[in-house]
């Protein structure tokens, strides 16, 4: 079974449950000029709320998009590791699962092994729960650990881009099966997060120029064009630079070094 990437449904800012996997369900129009549809679940598929519009003979309206990186720009910290401490806390932490993740990271810190298979590693504690499990774990991860870290002026700014008819899409390198509940709970239109595939493996970090790539490939396939000089975008380390580079506004936010050096040119914003 997958790691459950339905992120559920309600009203922006609560998440209560999940549909049965059967069914779509759709809520009101949305910003893009099309219905807000959640997609069936499918094991491995992005954690991301698509846009159907019909298709129109006269070329598609520009949309401005509203751009969020999550770790280290929406919170202090890493949220992964926020994860497998909340998993030790509630017991789903066994020492197997320990030695398998403290091999994986001293493989990773002697780059034997990538960040994929970290993540993996870092996952695994979940094998034995069933779907309806994880998702609940996730959930309760979200609300009780996630969204008390949310900066305040992170949730300001979001607030702002909505209000102004931006497209929000959150796009990090976290994994799916919980930044999609993070990403409801948060109100964002799409979530753009690393997969998981249905053996809860990391195979493709959404990073770097990965991230462009699965923006544009999203924009195609909901039929959205983006208004780049409109556009904005928020991150925090170098490695959100192709992200930042597409938009007409970027900010650095609370900007690691390495970042400050590779991009002197744009603003930069300290949230709290």
């Amino acid at each position: 079974m997958g790691l459950g990437t339905d992120p559920g449904h309600g009203p922006a800012g609560k998440i209560n449950g999940s549909p049965p996997p059967e069914e779509k369900q759709t809520i009101p129009a949305n910003r893009s000029g099309g219905k807000r549809v959640y997609p069936q679940e499918a094991p491995g598929s992005p954690a991301s709320f698509i846009f159907f519009r019909e298709r129109k003979e006269q070329p598609l309206e520009k949309k401005a998009l509203a751009l969020f990186d999550f770790d280290g720009t929406m919170i202090r910290g890493d949220s992964i590791a926020a994860y497998v401490l909340f998993a030790f806390r509630q017991g789903k932490a066994s020492l197997p699962y320990l030695g398998r993740l403290l091999f994986a990271f001293l493989s990773h810190a002697l780059r034997k092994k990538d960040l994929c298979a970290l993540k993996t590693a870092a996952l695994s504690f979940l094998s034995p729960l069933s779907l309806e499990q994880r998702r609940a774990f996730d959930r309760s991860f979200v609300l009780e650990r996630l969204m008390p870290r949310v900066y305040p002026d992170a949730a300001a700014c979001l607030a702002k881009c909505r209000r102004e008819g931006k497209i929000t899409v959150l796009i990090t390198a976290s994994t799916e099966n919980y930044m999609g509940f993070a990403a409801k709970a948060l109100g964002f239109d799409a979530c753009l997060a690393t997969p998981v595939d249905a053996q809860g493996r990391v195979t493709n970090n959404c990073k770097g120029e990965e991230k462009v790539r699965r923006l544009r490939l999203w924009l195609e396939e909901n039929e959205v064009e983006a208004d780049t000089a409109s556009s904005c975008a928020y991150g925090d380390s170098k490695s959100d630079l192709p992200m930042l580079r597409f938009c007409g506004h970027a900010a650095l936010v609370n900007p690691k070094k390495a970042l400050r050096r590779a991009a002197p040119d744009l603003p930069r914003l300290r949230w709290r």
